[in-house]
């Protein structure tokens, strides 16, 4: 695991732990040394094990970097095998490391992770169904991945300096490496479009199920007040907790179906898209010709072009999503506008009206800094997007002028 997902996997999982450490915390706090470390394990072994690392970049194919790797295994007498896309090396009897090549707009990145043997997968798991073994078993994982991570460093950036060019670029070549710039700027745009608008879709869902809840809540305390008036004690939740929960799940499917069927659609283009420039950027970095019947990179190139306003359009509609930390603070200062109003509302209400204006201003104020934040993102949002279109169209000028002189000289 990677990046955001990596990061978003160990948030949910230390939330978990936290809320199954509070029962043992106010139940058990005087074995507090029996559970703290199994916990901390639980945290540690997927902290360290599903984690994946760049070692580096380079600007050959992903396929010359595992070739250059595994031939500097070999060399070396490192036990190793073979896999689609990835190369997996054996540390020691307890633990391996697998090299994976993939490529981005930077080019092809070799990356590794850390994977314990069965060997390795046994005596964890022993030590840690042992309890008192946890902390041993956190040591060791450390210092598997301290081993690993040496190992992982010296035989990648051994195989990245061999596969790095040696000679100056001819002419064609320079042509070459125009278009895998340009195509590179492709992929990242798509890259760009593509993760905006997924994180667009999950902020969605989340409102949706949020959406939902909140329904649920008022139907349910409507319905009751409705039947029973306010009497707690006595009064039947049955039909409320009935009708409430079959209209939140109804809304809720609803409202899921409707933004699936709304991002389901664009997510697809510009995955495939994503995919396509990928690949024409890896066949340039090899040299490999097309397939038959299939498009040129030069093709392909003046295809995307017209794609890139969609691109950016998609950056664009995808708002706030794109920027969660700019988000988070635009939601916290429009609660506390919100918190501000309904305390102005209830002190309205019971008649403590000297106090009003006081919210009143306070919520004034946090709606003020509110627009401007967003105001100042969208302006530079905005003109970061021009900029995108701008360095693109200068790329596809520059490698038409590039082919032509190229062709010129031919």
């Amino acid at each position: 695991m990677r990046g955001e997902r990596y990061q978003n996997g160990m948030v949910m999982l230390l939330t978990v732990l936290v809320f199954a450490a509070i029962p043992l915390l106010v139940n058990l706090p005087a074995w507090w040394f029996l559970w703290v470390p199994v916990e901390a394990a639980l945290a540690v072994l997927p902290a360290v094990f599903l984690r994946e690392v760049d070692i580096g970049t380079s600007p050959r194919s992903p396929g010359d970097v595992r070739e250059t790797l595994s031939s500097t295994l070999r060399t070396a007498g490192v036990s190793m095998t073979a896999a689609p896309g990835a190369v997996s090396a054996q540390v020691n009897a307890l633990s391996t490391v697998r090299f994976r090549s993939r490529i981005t707009e930077a080019g092809a990145v070799l990356s590794y992770q850390v994977r314990p043997t069965v060997a390795g997968w046994a005596l964890l798991a022993i030590l840690g169904v042992s309890v008192v073994g946890s902390t041993v078993a956190i040591v060791l994982t450390v210092a598997l991945a301290w081993q690993a991570r040496r190992f992982a460093r010296v035989r990648g950036s051994s195989a990245m300096a061999a596969s790095a060019p040696a000679s100056t670029p001819s002419a064609s070549d320079q042509v070459r490496g125009l278009l895998v710039g340009s195509l590179s700027f492709g992929l990242h745009m798509a890259e760009q479009a593509y993760e905006a608008q997924r994180k667009a879709y999950t902020d969605a869902r989340v409102l949706a199920v949020l959406g939902a809840f909140v329904l649920w809540t008022v139907l349910l305390v409507g319905l009751f007040l409705a039947l029973n008036g306010l009497n707690l004690l006595t009064g039947r939740w049955e039909t409320p907790i009935i009708g409430a929960t079959s209209a939140a799940f109804l809304t809720g499917g609803v409202l899921l179906a409707g933004m699936r069927r709304r991002y389901g659609p664009p997510l697809s283009r510009y995955g495939g898209w994503k995919d396509r420039l990928g690949d024409a950027m890896g066949r340039e970095m090899a040299r490999t010709a097309p397939e038959p019947g299939s498009a040129s990179s030069f093709e392909l190139l003046l295809d995307a072009s017209t794609q890139v306003p969609d691109w950016l359009d998609a950056q664009r509609k995808a708002g706030l999503s794109a920027d969660p930390g700019i988000a988070f603070v635009v939601l916290v200062l429009t609660a506390s506008c919100a918190s501000m109003i309904v305390n102005a509302l209830y002190a309205a209400l019971f008649g403590t009206l000297s106090i009003v204006p006081i919210w009143a201003s306070i919520a004034a104020v946090l709606a003020g800094i509110t627009a401007w934040i967003w105001y100042r993102w969208r302006r530079r949002e905005d003109t970061r997007l021009a900029e995108s279109k701008s360095a693109w169209d200068a790329h596809v000028r520059a490698l038409r002028a590039r082919m032509d002189r190229f062709l010129e000289e031919m």
